[in-house]
Parts: structure tokens; sequence; C-alpha cells
């Protein structure tokens, strides 16, 4: 009896001075702005957007200016296509067509030419306000200037003298959250392509006039914003701080059981054996399997809590229940399937993947949750434990 309790106690005391843990303070997501942060990319399918508009514009400078603004203004329309390489960044394809009537003067006279044009322009386009505040997905307001290069062609109503060119434009787009996957847009924009149609007193002559001018287009437009494929982005965070705090936490439960047992005496009188039968239940501790932000995926450095919970349930005959969190980010109901979703996940991977027996299984699922961890992300979580 006296042997054991000194191996038992040079056990402790070798486990307490090598079991040594601190607390490892995990950064907070979106403490920081967007340009000092890392994103993760997501896949090929996220991020895209498409925009439909439609407004009015007019041709500017030279004899244009002789008609009055209201005049000269005609129906413009766009079409958008494009993809966020980071919350701030996006290049888009640009797809635009309008009347631009061009006005010049003969004498006294002021003539139309009634011209239209279409392009394509591909656009770079930057989210300052996203660039310079911390990451908030629910973000309602937007300031996105662009510029771009293009190809433009221009045409008469009976779509006679073709003229070809490139052009440069720019712009400034507003942009009014309506909710996860929508947006209002307002965008004022200006495309310089140096388009002549010089004329003389008959429009049908091409020789050189130089009252005609119609090189600067300018168009102010509104409509919606549609996204598409993944929307919000994911912070990159280079440890895993949410399993090393789990990981030092259990630890820290360790060194406290050991410091009790080690208060025990070293040897204390010999007692009669109980000839009583006691049963005793085995109960495991919970285990947690943590999620990244939006995902039902379960990441490999938690595959070794799925295999500890799988020999105990193996070896013990013990059942066992998996319950499924999402933090409170988002839709309820689209967080009680994300957590259905972490859930089942859990349990087909120790079915599938470490031989669990499904009659061993309880799933559950919660939904959005802040109670279980102060931290946010740690509510992305799976627990399990004893039935």
């Amino acid at each position: 009896m006296k042997v054991k309790l000194f191996l038992i106690s040079l056990l402790l005391g070798v486990t307490t001075l090598t079991l040594s843990a601190q607390e490892t303070v995990a950064p907070q997501a979106g403490t920081k702005p967007v340009y000092k942060t890392t994103f993760e990319r997501g896949t090929a399918a996220d991020h895209w957007f498409l925009t439909l508009q439609g407004g009015v514009g007019a041709q500017f400078v030279g004899s244009n200016e002789e008609k009055p603004f209201g005049d000269r203004l005609q129906m413009s329309y766009s079409l958008s296509l494009g993809k966020y390489h980071t919350p701030s960044f996006a290049t888009r394809l640009n797809l635009v067509g309008a009347q631009a009537h061009t006005y010049y003067k003969v004498g006294n006279e002021v003539r139309n030419y009634e011209t239209s044009f279409v392009g394509a322009h591909y656009d770079f386009m930057f989210d300052i306000v996203n660039h310079f505040s911390r990451y908030n997905a629910k973000r309602v307001f937007h300031i996105i200037p662009f510029a771009g290069v293009g190809y433009n062609m221009k045409f008469n109503k009976a779509f006679e003298d073709l003229h070809h060119t490139a052009a440069l434009d720019a712009g400034l787009q507003l942009q009014f959250r309506l909710g996860r996957r929508a947006d209002l847009v307002v965008e004022a924009k200006a495309i310089y392509n140096n388009f002549n149609f010089n004329y003389t007193n008959d429009p049908k002559e091409k020789v050189w006039n130089p009252n005609a001018y119609n090189g600067l287009y300018g168009a102010l437009t509104g409509g919606l914003n549609f996204r598409m494929g993944g929307v919000e982005w994911t912070e990159v965070v280079p440890m895993d701080y949410a399993l090393i705090n789990d990981l030092n936490s259990q630890i820290s439960s360790l060194r406290a059981e050991n410091a009790e047992l080690s208060k025990r005496p070293v040897s204390c009188p010999e007692c009669p054996e109980l000839t009583a039968q006691t049963t005793t239940k085995e109960v495991m501790s919970d285990k947690t399997i943590l999620f990244k932000f939006d995902s039902s995926r379960i990441d490999k450095n938690q595959m070794i809590t799925l295999y500890n919970v799988s020999e105990y349930v193996k070896a013990n005959n013990t059942p066992i229940l998996v319950i499924g969190y999402t933090d409170t980010t988002g839709d309820a109901n689209y967080n009680l399937g994300l957590s259905e979703r972490r859930a089942k996940a859990v349990a087909n991977a120790l079915i599938n993947d470490f031989g669990v027996s499904a009659d061993m299984i309880t799933t559950q699922w919660e939904g959005a949750t802040d109670k279980l961890f102060d931290t946010k992300s740690w509510n992305r979580v799976v627990i399990i434990r004893s039935k």
C-alpha cells in the first residue's frame, strides 16, 4: 500500500513540473481596418455581383453647350458583372448603351445629329469605406470610386457612320445595403472617347467642322446590385487560438486536480477491504469541435478530439449526445440549419471515419447562441457529452 502511494506521489510531482500552460489571448476578429487584415479568398464562385442600372446622360463640351442641359438629356443603360477580390477591391465588366445626341452650330442655328453608342469597359473599383474601416458584413453605406478602359462604337439612328475607338471611363458609385444579397446603387460616370462627328451644313458630308464634338459623355444612373455566391468574408487567423486555449484550459484543469491530489497524506492507516459492491458510471467530460465562419466542414486539427471520443465510446459502451451551435451572426433560420449540418457532420464522422455505432449517437441542433463562450467565434461549435 505504501509503495503504491509513493509511486502516485512521484507521478503527480513529475506531472506538475511538466504541465505548464498559459492562456493564449486570441485576437478578436474585426478589430483592425480591412487594409491591415488578411481574408480568406473563398471559392471561385464566391463574391460575385451583378448590377442593373438605368438613368440619363448627355454630351458635353463644344457646341453641345449651346443646347440647354435639360434638353440634351437622353436615356442611358448599363449592365455590370464583377467580382470582389478583397472586401475593398473589385473588378467588373461594364456594358453600356445610350442615346448621345451631338449638337453642333451652323451659323446661328444649333443642329442635332441623333447619335447613340454602345461600349464595354473593364473597371477597377475601390471601396473607400470598407478599406479604412473594420470589416462589417452588414455595413449600410459604401463609397466606391472606379476607373477603367474600354471600347466604344457610336452610330446614328440609321446605324450608319459607325465609329470605333478606345475609351476611358471614371466615376463614383454610392451603395446602400437592402439585404444580405441586394443593394441600391446610384452612380455618376464620365466616358472620354474623342469621337468626332464633324459636319458642314449637309450632315451627310464628312468634312472638318470644329464646332461638332462628342468626345465627352456623362451619365447619372441608379439601380440594383445583386451579390452571388459566398457573401461574407472570413478573416485569416494564423493560429487556431480557440483550440490552443481549449487545450490549455484542459491542462489547467489537470494541474488543479493534481494540486488537490498532492494535498492528500503520503501514507494512511491500513483500512479493511470493503465488501460492499459499488457501481460507477463512466461520464465523459464535454468535448468541443470548433468550426470556421459559415462552415460545417470539420478541420483536420479537430480530428484528434473525435478520435478520443470514439475510443471512449467504444471502450465504455456509453451513448453520447452531439449538439450543434452557431454564433449570432445572420438569420435565425439559416443559423438553425447550419447548426444541424454541423451536428450531423460530427455524427457522420464518428460513424464513418471512427467506427462508432449510430445507435450510440443522438444529435441535436440549437441554432445561434452567445451563452456558451464569451468569445463569439467559440460559439461556432459542436459539443459532445455523455448522454
